[in-house]
């Protein structure tokens, strides 16, 4: 599996990431998701990160590992458990009127339940609408 959506978003790069980049706040603007940093500290190369998530009613949960991070502008996760693999890359870029907050996800498809591209990438795109209404109402 292997998608790329962008949302514009009318506010800086530097808000959108203040919520995007922050495991804590997952579950603010991911839907059926949530997240908690395993590691102490702040966020960074090497920070191990536990998800909760879910596509159509299949909960699904997985470990990722910082693998680049630049503050406000790029955020590159490895999926690390033994069941899946791949990565998530958040990023966040000027354009005029704020930013464009893009999401790559790469993984090898081969989790415990079947899904489809399709229905993933959906709800990856409605996650990115709800970042941008949380961070254009200022609830950040």
């Amino acid at each position: 599996m292997d998608f790329y959506i962008e949302q514009t978003i009318h506010a800086a790069p530097e808000q959108v990431a203040r919520v995007m980049f922050d495991p804590a706040r997952e579950a603010e603007w991911m839907a059926h998701g949530a997240a908690e940093q395993l590691t102490p500290g702040p966020l960074n190369v090497g920070s191990r990160i536990q998800h909760s998530a879910g596509v159509h009613g299949w909960p699904a949960a997985f470990v990722t590992e910082v693998r680049s991070f630049e503050p406000d502008r790029r955020l590159e996760l490895e999926v690390v458990d033994s069941a899946r693999r791949g990565t998530i890359v958040y990023q966040v870029v000027p354009t005029a009127g704020g930013s464009i907050a893009t999401m790559h996800v790469r993984d090898d498809e081969h989790g415990p339940r079947p899904v489809s591209t399709w229905a993933r990438k959906q709800q990856a795109q409605e996650n990115l609408h709800r970042l941008a209404n949380l961070v254009t109402h200022g609830h950040i």
